[in-house]
Formats: C-alpha cells, structure tokens, sequence
C-alpha cells in the first residue's frame, strides 16, 4: 500500500525543507497492523515530527482538504477522493485524567512509542517499506500476542477507553490473556464511567462487528469483564 503515488507525494511534501532529517515521517497503528497481517487497510495513520501548523502550511495549496480535526492533541487529517489520513504530531503524555491527556510534543520515535496502547500498534513503517519496531510488535503480531506496553496498569490509566479495546483485539486476534492484565483491568473498570458514550458506543461496534465476537463465550476472562462493563 505504502507504493501508491498519492501517499509517497505526502511523504515527499513531508519532508521537503528537511533533506537532512533521516525522517519526518511514518506509517504506524493499524495500517501497519494489517498489511503486516495481510489485512485490508481501511484507516491510515502517519506520525510526524512535524508541527500542526508545518503540516497545514505544507499542503494548503494541495489537491489535499486540511481539516483541523484533534489539532489540541496534535492531529490534523487530510483528504482526497481516493484517502483520508491522520497526521499526529509525535508526542509524550505529560499529564492524563484517563479522558483528556496534556502533551508535549517531541522528536523522538522511541518516547512517541512508548505512550501508544500495545505493542502491535507501535510498529512504524516508512515510505519505503523499511520498519521500526521499537516495542517489539512484530513478535506479539505472530504469536497473537495483545500486550499493552509497558505496564498495563499506567497504559489504562492514561485512557480507560483502551480496557475496550484491549477486549476487542483480544478477540480478533484469539489472544490469550495474562492474569496480571486482567487484574489491572478489574481494578479500573469504574474509570469507563468517565468515558464519553460517544467513544464507547464506536468501541462497542468494533466489537460486535468483530467475525470473532461469537467466541466470546469461550473466553471467561474476557467475558466476565466484558459483562461488567
């Protein structure tokens, strides 16, 4: 996917003015996930060095719409006929309340790495294909390994959203499911309360549309905390 000619001018834009940067920019998330797991993309996520206000400079005479959509965390998205990308700036979570995390922004691959909810979602990906796997992702991506990086506890701390979305790759995946996970999990399960219904309802779907959402029954773990909630 990273050959279409419409995603290396994006890059090339990028990372024009910076020829002695190594990079200013890369593919990571779920893109990265599923065209390593030979799934079909649908969202593409690009983390940048770059400011908000570099990135709308960029390309605001573009066949690409600039949309201010999170610019207070760092995101903008562009849009074409054929792609909408999100754009975040790379960053480290300063402070966090579970909702709303204040941020700060950085240069730095590896500190951006570490702030991301679990390992297979940490893996980057540049316009040539070459990867960076910083948190190890791969490894978990082949054994179906969903690890939330670093420790669980802190990581669901920092958005209890991510409990959700813990049980929604659990289950895509056929992960199993350390207890220590688990245990942290049950130990923040009111922090949901503080989450908008709005996010959990998109969670939610993402869940029941999941093919696997059936073997739901087998796992108890999940399910019990997926009842809870």
């Amino acid at each position: 996917f990273y050959k279409d000619r419409e995603l290396k001018f994006v890059f090339k834009k990028l990372q024009q003015d910076f020829p002695k940067e190594p990079k200013v920019a890369m593919f990571v998330g779920g893109c990265v996930r599923k065209y390593l797991s030979n799934e079909e993309i649908d969202d593409i996520d690009i983390a940048t060095s770059l400011t908000t206000d570099q990135i709308k400079e960029k390309f605001k005479d573009t066949r690409f719409k600039v949309i201010d959509s999170g610019v207070e965390h760092g995101t903008v998205t562009l849009v074409s006929d054929k792609f909408k990308l999100e754009l975040t700036s790379l960053r480290k979570d300063i402070k966090t309340d579970g909702r709303h995390a204040t941020i700060e922004y950085t240069n730095d691959w590896q500190i951006d790495s570490e702030r991301r909810d679990f390992t297979i979602n940490s893996i980057y990906l540049d316009i040539n294909g070459k990867i960076f796997d910083p948190q190890s992702g791969i490894t978990d991506l082949k054994n179906n390994n969903i690890k939330f990086i670093g420790d669980p506890q802190k990581r669901i701390e920092e958005d209890y959203l991510r409990i959700i979305r813990f049980i929604r790759f659990v289950l895509e995946y056929e992960s199993e499911v350390e207890q220590t996970t688990i245990e942290a999990i049950k130990l923040n399960l009111d922090g949901i309360k503080k989450i908008s219904k709005e996010r959990i309802l998109s969670e939610l779907l993402k869940i029941l549309s999941t093919k696997n959402f059936v073997k739901l029954n087998k796992n108890k773990k999940i399910k019990v905390i997926f009842e809870l909630i």
